[in-house]
């Protein structure tokens, strides 16, 4: 896996810092299938997980340190000829901290490229949301329904959700009716921009 054509986040345990890498391994290859993604391998090692997808391989890494444990997750294309854009990898990543900070002890999120610690519980209200087939948001302790949004909605729902880390706006309105996308970005903004 070549880093400098990856995208990574971190996530930060301050209080229960324990990271089961069997149990992340569980977590990520159960959303997966529910998206029909064929999961080639999953690899654990002592303080690793790499997961083979069709089209990417995630690799999260987890280090110890004295005050916090970080877990680091990590998109990158699985062929380097069959290079995916900025927005994909985001996607996938995407995809694959919402289950992790719902299942796991999580304290902070680290988005790429910024600095900013999102609280666990924004992350996932934020996004609750938009990985329930209802309108009607789930609370952070409930677990998402069975329909998780395929490849192209998270691609969207990145875009959305990276403008209002960057401070980007959009001027053009969302088309209608509202995508569980869009109803995403909704809810996200806000959470994120607070941030700032």
């Amino acid at each position: 896996m070549q880093r400098s054509l990856a995208t990574t986040a971190t996530m930060i345990f301050t209080e229960d810092r324990f990271v089961s890498l069997s149990k992340v391994a569980e977590i990520l290859t159960t959303a997966l299938l529910r998206v029909k993604e064929v999961v080639a391998a999953v690899e654990t090692t002592q303080n690793c997980v790499i997961v083979t997808c069709d089209h990417f391989c995630a690799h999260l890494e987890v280090v110890y340190g004295d005050r916090e444990t970080n877990l680091t997750v990590c998109v990158a294309d699985r062929n380097d000829a069959l290079q995916s854009d900025t927005d994909t990898k985001r996607a996938h990543l995407a995809f694959l901290l919402f289950p992790l900070a719902l299942n796991l002890p999580v304290t902070f999120l680290v988005w790429p490229s910024s600095d900013v610690r999102i609280p666990r519980l924004r992350f996932i209200e934020g996004l609750a949301d938009s990985f329930s087939p209802h309108k009607d948001a789930i609370t952070p302790r409930e677990k998402p329904k069975d329909d998780l949004p395929n490849e192209d909605e998270l691609r969207s729902m990145i875009r959305q959700a990276s403008g209002s880390l960057t401070g980007a706006n959009s001027l053009a309105p969302p088309p209608e009716p509202k995508s569980m996308f869009e109803r995403l970005a909704d809810a996200a903004r806000p959470v994120l921009s607070s941030l700032h």
